[in-house]
């Protein structure tokens, strides 16, 4: 019995989503710990991730101070993830003869 190349698509696309989210799921949490933890934690935060400074060095931030959350991964993530549930259905309905 020959399998359907959708499926294994599909396979492929939900581990891609889970790694994805998991890359996401580490971000998130660095961000959190720079949150909570403040001070030199932004400095890290901003200098692995590539981010722009929200203030220079001789400015004071009287707003939101945090830098931009990194979020592709997470739409890599969901993207993978809705992809594959496509392909699914669309194996499930119209399967190879």
């Amino acid at each position: 019995m020959k399998r359907d190349r959708r499926l294994l698509i599909a396979l492929l696309l939900f581990l891609a989503a889970t790694v994805a989210a998991i890359i996401q799921s580490w971000i998130v949490s660095m961000y959190i710990v720079a949150a909570v933890m403040g001070g030199g934690y932004w400095d890290q935060f901003i200098e692995f991730f590539g981010l722009e400074p929200i203030t220079g060095p001789n400015q004071a931030c009287f707003d939101y101070c945090a830098p931009t959350l990194p979020f592709i991964a997470g739409w890599i993530a969901i993207g993978g993830f809705v992809i594959g549930c496509i392909l699914v259905a669309h194996a499930w309905w119209k399967p190879e003869r």
